[in-house]
């Protein structure tokens, strides 16, 4: 697919002692050619192959939301942890909790 890239944080993750950039990339969504949208995301791990992954939804909103919460679930899950700017930083990215799910199942209605 390979689409311009829409988007680009450096992330930072801790390996020896030496602060490292962890590059993330946003690819602009793309109809897919099964149907849906696709977002392809790149993540630059500084001690291994690059991850090279797409997101597909109903609509480009959806696949690029969807690729965001990829790479959320990605950095939140890595050992060692990373960060934005200082080791104790959340990294501003979406993930789906139990509010989600009880905004879904009520419609946001209270």
């Amino acid at each position: 697919m390979t689409s311009p890239v829409v988007c680009e944080r450096i992330y930072h993750t801790e390996r020896d002692g030496e602060v490292r950039a962890v590059p993330v990339r946003w690819r602009r969504p793309a109809p897919d050619p099964r149907g849906d949208w696709a977002c392809e995301y790149e993540i630059e791990w500084p001690d291994r192959e690059p991850r090279i992954a797409k997101a597909c939804g109903v609509d480009s909103l959806q696949a690029l939301y969807l690729a965001l919460q990829c790479v959320a679930t990605e950095l939140y899950t890595a050992k060692p942890a990373v960060f934005l700017f200082e080791p104790d930083d959340v990294l501003h990215l979406p993930i789906g909790g139990v509010e989600d799910l009880e905004a879904a199942r009520t419609k946001g209605r209270p």
